[in-house]
């Protein structure tokens, strides 16, 4: 029994340090003739009384503000990895004003996205499911309307594009909220072999 002491030493009382004779298995005969007791409560009394007690601090709890240096700078770099694909095909596009509805509809899908992702973390709270439910209902919405405003600012030349970055952007929050970082990387991993061939 002196190898169970750093578990009876936490004992509150006698039952505590019974109950965990039993579940050791000593049966009344090892009691009686190996420890000299007539019960097993009588043996838990006597190591209640013997053990000193000891009440072991907790494990230091993960502090929850202390940022992930790595997943924050990949965090980063997957936030900036499309601009790279407007360098990659600046050339083919001309200044006749084709950018604005693609501004308009990178704003609009922002502004939505940042909505959608402080809802999205409020639902965490109820579980991921809940959130992805969020997810799920908010991100079609909010690159429809992003769409729709690029159509709005005379966007008809550059329609499937600015539809095509206001789904991306869409799917990229969804990712990012749900912690999805690597495969939001994978889906990317074209343009950064585009990038480095060129």
């Amino acid at each position: 029994a002196a190898d169970l002491a750093d578990r009876v030493g936490p004992a509150v009382h006698p039952y505590e340090v019974a109950a965990l004779l039993e579940a050791e298995g000593l049966s009344a005969d090892v009691i009686r003739d190996r420890y000299g007791h007539p019960d097993l409560f009588s043996l838990a009394a006597a190591l209640y009384e013997r053990v000193p007690r000891s009440f072991p601090e907790p494990a230091p709890a993960p502090d929850p503000w202390r940022p992930d240096h790595v997943r924050c700078l990949l965090r980063g770099a997957l936030l900036a990895l499309p601009g790279l694909a407007y360098l990659l095909t600046a050339p083919l596009w001309s200044s006749g004003g084709s950018t604005s509805p693609l501004v308009v509809a990178g704003v609009v899908s922002w502004a939505w996205g940042q909505a959608l992702g402080h809802r999205a973390h409020l639902r965490m709270t109820a579980g991921r499911r809940e959130a992805g439910r969020t997810l799920l209902a908010g991100a079609p919405p909010g690159a429809l309307l992003a769409t729709a405003a690029a159509l709005a600012a005379g966007g008809q030349a550059v329609l499937w594009v600015a539809a095509a970055q206001s789904a991306y952007l869409a799917a990229a929050g969804v990712l990012l909220v749900l912690a999805r970082e690597r495969w939001l990387l994978a889906a990317l991993s074209p343009l950064i072999a585009g990038a480095a061939l060129l």
